[in-house]
C-alpha cells in the first residue's frame, strides 16, 4: 500500500518494526508472523529485567520481578499491539540492562569489547523502531553510565574506548537497517524522508493540551518509581540505588523537558506515553531487588509468586475511572506500605524480608494496574490499548478485515496505481484507510460530497489514478461517487464489505474507482 499511495508517509523509515516483521509474515504468514513477534518481544523484557534483577538479588525475586513487569497492562498492552511501542518498549529494556550490566566489574577483555557494541547495535533498533524513542532510551543509558563512571572514576581513554565501540555498533546496526529498507523499499531514501517529515509535521497538532499530564492518573506511577527509589536509597546506598534513582528521575527530567522544547504527543497520546514505563520499572525492579539482596528463598518462599501473579492479572481487569486526587491517594497509601515493608526487609531476616518485599511488589502491582487502566478517555485519546492486556477489544478481528479490506484494494488495482483515499464525514472507517496510509497528503477532501474545491485539489494537486473509498454504509459511498465530476471519467464502482465492529453498521464498505480522466 505504501507504494500506491500518493505520499508514502514517514512510517516506512520504521524499518527497525517493518523489517523483522515483513520477514516473519513472508515465512510464516501474517498471523503467525505476529503472533512469533510478540513471543518475541516479551522474551525480550523477561529476559532483560531478569537479568537485570538478578546481578543484585536472588533467582527467585528476580523471576517475580520479570512477572511484575510482564503482567504490567503499560507493557503486556503494547507487546500485543501492532504497533512499533511494544518494540520499543522491548529495546528500551534492553538498553537498561546493558547499561547497567558494567555497575560492578566483570572480568574478561571481550565482555567490555561485546557490551559496548551491543549497546550501539540496540540504540541502533531504536533509531530505526522510533527516534524519540531512542533519545529517550539514550538518556537513560547515559544516567546509567554515569553513575557507574563517577563510582569507578573512569578514565577518559576507557571512556572514549567504550564510546567508540558504541559508535561502531550504532553504524553496523544503521547500516543494516538502511540495506534492508533498500531492499524492501527501493528508491526511497530514509533520511530524505526523515527530514522532510520533520518539517512538515506540526507535531503539536496531535494534541489537545500540552499539560495534561497534570490530570493523567497513569503518570502517577512514574511518580511511585521515584518515592520507591527513594526508600531504596534510604535503606541501602550504594551504585545500584543510586542507578535506581537516576534512572527514575531522568525519565520525568526528559519528558517533560523535551515536551517543553517541542510540543509534542509524547505525553498525551498513549503510544507515546508508554515509553516512559521501561525507566520506571526498570528503576523500582533495581530498587525492589538491591533492597532484599542475595537473601537465599526457600522453596515454600516460592509459592507466594503465584500470588503476585493473579493479583496483577486480577488488578489488570480493573475498568474504573480514578481522578487525581483518587490517584494521588492511592500513591501515598502505597507509599506508607512500602516504605514500612522495604524497612522490615532491610532489617530483618530471610523470611520477614520476603513476605514483605512480596507484600511490596504486590502492593505496587496494584496500584500500578489501577493506575493505568483508570487514565479513561483523556484529552483527543482514549484508555486503549493501555489496559488492552486484559480487555478484549477484539482488535485482532478488526485487523483481519483491515488486512481483507486492502487486499481487495491491490487486488483491484495496479503497481503503477496512485491510490487516494476518502473516508465516511465522520472518519468511522478512518481505522480500515490507514491501512493504506489514510492521511492529510493522501486524503480527498473530507465531505458526504465532493465539493468543487474539493474537485479542483483532485484534478490540480492530487492527480490520482484511482480512490479507494470507505464507508459505514455502501449507500454513502454511492452519495459520494455521484458527486465526481464527470470529466474525472471514474469508473464503475467495484466494492466489496467487510465485517467491522463500532462503526454503527455490522459491515463496512469498500470499493475502488479509477478516474480514466486523469
Amino acid at each position: 500500500m505504501n507504494d500506491r499511495a500518493l505520499d508514502g508517509s514517514y512510517y516506512w523509515t520504521r524499518l527497525g518494526y517493518l523489517a523483522p516483521v515483513h520477514g516473519l509474515i513472508k515465512m510464516f504468514g501474517i498471523w503467525v508472523g505476529f503472533a512469533i513477534w510478540r513471543g518475541l518481544l516479551l522474551l525480550l523484557v523477561v529476559g532483560a529485567v531478569y537479568w537485570l534483577a538478578r546481578r543484585v538479588t536472588s533467582r527467585a525475586l528476580s523471576v517475580a520481578l520479570a512477572f511484575f513487569v510482564a503482567l504490567n497492562t503499560m507493557v503486556l498492552s503494547y507487546l500485543g499491539n501492532t504497533y512499533a511501542t511494544g518494540a520499543a518498549i522491548a529495546a528500551t529494556f534492553v538498553l537498561i540492562a546493558l547499561g547497567a550490566s558494567r555497575l560492578r566489574a566483570v572480568p574478561g577483555r571481550g565482555y567490555h569489547l561485546a557490551q559496548p557494541m551491543l549497546v550501539g547495535l540496540v540504540f541502533g533498533w531504536l533509531v530505526m523502531l522510533n527516534p524519540y524513542n531512542a533519545m529517550l532510551a539514550g538518556f537513560l543509558w547515559l544516567g546509567i553510565r554515569l553513575v557507574a563512571w563517577w563510582v569507578d572514576r573512569v578514565n577518559v581513554l576507557a571512556l572514549l574506548r567504550e564510546l567508540l565501540w558504541i559508535v561502531l555498533g550504532f553504524a553496523v546496526s544503521l547500516s543494516a537497517f538502511l540495506l534492508l529498507g533498500h531492499k524492501m523499499f527501493p528508491g526511497l531514501d530514509w533520511f530524505g524522508t526523515y527530514r522532510s517529515w520533520n518539517a512538515k509535521l506540526d507535531y503539536a497538532s496531535f494534541i489537545s493540551d500540552p499539560h495534561i499530564w497534570t490530570r493523567d492518573v497513569a503518570f502517577l506511577v512514574l511518580l511511585l518509581s521515584v518515592i520507591v527509589s527513594g526508600f531504596a536509597l534510604v535503606f541501602v546506598r550504594n551504585r545500584w540505588t543510586a542507578t535506581a534513582l537516576m534512572l527514575a528521575l531522568v525519565n520525568i527530567a526528559f519528558t517533560l523537558g523535551y515536551m517543553q522544547l517541542i510540543p509534542g504527543p509524547w505525553i498525551e497520546a498513549p503510544h507515546y506515553a508508554a515509553m516512559c514505563w521501561p525507566g520506571a520499572l526498570a528503576a523500582i525492579v533495581i530498587a525492589i531487588a538491591c533492597v532484599f539482596g542475595q537473601r537465599q528463598v526457600s522453596l515454600a518462599g516460592w509459592l507466594f509468586i503465584p500470588f503476585l501473579i493473579v493479583f496483577m492479572v486480577w488488578a489488570g481487569n480493573s475498568n474504573r475511572i480514578f481522578d487525581m486526587s483518587t490517584g494521588l491517594s492511592i500513591v501515598l497509601l502505597t507509599s506508607a506500605v512500602v516504605f514500612v515493608t522495604l524497612m522490615l526487609c532491610a532489617t530483618r531476616g530471610s523470611l520477614v524480608g520476603w513476605l514483605a518485599v512480596m507484600l511490596a511488589l504486590i502492593v505496587m502491582g496494584l496500584a500500578s494496574q489501577f493506575l493505568q487502566n483508570g487514565r479513561g478517555n483523556l484529552g483527543i485519546y482514549g484508555q486503549y490499548p493501555m489496559n488492552a492486556a486484559y480487555f478484549d477489544y477484539q482488535v485482532e478481528d478488526l485487523m483481519r478485515s483491515n488486512v481483507a479490506a486492502q487486499e481487495f484494494v491491490l487486488s483491484h488495482t495496479s503497481p503503477t496505481d496512485r491510490i487516494a483515499t476518502w473516508t465516511d464525514p465522520d472518519r468511522l472507517t478512518s481505522t480500515i484507510a490507514a491501512m493504506q496510509l489514510w492521511g492529510k497528503y493522501n486524503n480527498v477532501a473530507e465531505g458526504a460530497v465532493l465539493s468543487v474545491d474539493g474537485a479542483n485539489e483532485l484534478q490540480q494537486l492530487l492527480r490520482p489514478t484511482a480512490l479507494a473509498l470507505y464507508a459505514p454504509s455502501q449507500a454513502q459511498i454511492d452519495t459520494f461517487f455521484a458527486s465526481i465530476p464527470a470529466a474525472l471519467a471514474p469508473t464503475p464502482l467495484e466494492c466489496t464489505t467487510v465485517p467491522y465492529l463500532g462503526i454503527g453498521s455490522p459491515t463496512a464498505s469498500v470499493c475502488v474507482t479509477h478516474l480514466r480522466g486523469l
